[in-house]
């Protein structure tokens, strides 16, 4: 191992280790979602997780951002919590360790959030901006940069142990991350220049990975989602859960329309669109093409189910927003 690294990786271990006697916190543990970016003619989403201890009102510890193991960056990150308000405020600070394209910087990234609880699921949902290491350029200027974390209820690293194992997978071993996204859409990285009265659904919503595979936030108080097969029809079978509440129940997806409509009321609180199958069709996964719009607006969502995943899509509601 070069002596660079392994310096580093000393730090970081030391730099991880929590205080003693350090009690469990609310916000204490693995949170981990997606960034997003969008303008008129482009959106999408990349991975982050961000490992929190809290103390009092106190938050620190690590943020990971990355497309895969050729495009990652490790930030310490430090911020408070105002549980009255809800509200959380972290950033990322020092010197980041990153593997880059030589023509790409790190993204010194700040977050804006709220806390929300849906279900048994805590969510961190806001905005997101940032500045290029050594530069005061914005990451990305005009632009909607939103965010969106759930905590990890069984993470893959303890949360002790998440620094040092994350940094000897991606950094040193370059485990084979499998990116999910548009090889196009390395935003992440700074460039160069109704339904309420139904039962809580807790009980029938099966104990899977929630993977959030899109983020939108919209202007317009009614939304209609609209959903079909994607591509070729296999008999997929779905149930669709909206912040917990079942709204389409083993429904067969098809290239005729099923949906439903959604009331916005609350720009604090996010909504969670949560689609689970109920078998794989008979061409594995899962598919359907989800149809969303809201005012003038229309989103095509592609979304992708398992026996081990949820395919999920948050909604932030801003009706100030451009």
């Amino acid at each position: 191992m070069p002596l660079r690294i392994l310096e580093y990786f000393l730090l970081l271990i030391f730099l991880n280790c929590p205080p003693t006697g350090l009690q469990a916190q609310q916000l204490t543990g693995i949170w981990s979602g997606k960034i997003s970016r969008s303008t008129a003619q482009y959106s999408g989403v990349e991975s982050v997780e961000i490992q929190l201890f809290q103390s009092g009102k106190r938050l620190w510890g690590h943020s990971f951002s990355f497309k895969d193991t050729s495009r990652f960056v490790l930030f310490r990150v430090e911020g408070n919590r105002n549980k009255k308000e809800k509200s959380v405020l972290l950033k990322e600070n020092g010197v980041p360790f990153y593997i880059l394209p030589a023509t790409y910087f790190p993204c010194e990234k700040f977050f804006n959030l709220t806390y929300s609880k849906i279900g048994k699921t805590e969510y961190l949902t806001g905005k997101w901006g940032g500045v290029g290491v050594g530069s005061d350029t914005s990451c990305f200027p005009n632009e909607q940069l939103i965010v969106v974390l759930q905590k990890l209820k069984n993470p893959d690293y303890p949360l002790e142990a998440f620094v040092g194992k994350k940094f000897m997978d991606y950094f040193v071993t370059r485990k084979n991350l499998k990116s999910e996204a548009d090889p196009a859409d390395s935003f992440l990285l700074a460039e160069k220049i109704s339904p309420q009265n139904l039962p809580d659904a807790d009980s029938i919503i099966k104990e899977r990975k929630l993977d959030i595979q899109r983020i939108l936030q919209l202007t317009d108080s009614v939304v209609h989602v609209s959903l079909y097969d994607n591509a070729i029809i296999d008999d997929d079978t779905i149930s669709v859960f909206v912040n917990k509440k079942p709204f389409l129940i083993k429904a067969r997806v098809s290239d005729k329309r099923i949906g439903f409509d959604i009331k916005l009321t609350d720009p604090a609180q996010p909504i969670e669109i949560l689609m689970q199958a109920e078998n794989l069709g008979s061409i594995p996964p899962n598919t359907a093409l989800m149809i969303i719009e809201c005012g003038k607006r229309r989103y095509e969502v592609r979304l992708t189910s398992s026996y081990e995943k949820h395919a999920v899509i948050v909604i932030t509601y801003d009706p100030e927003a451009d």
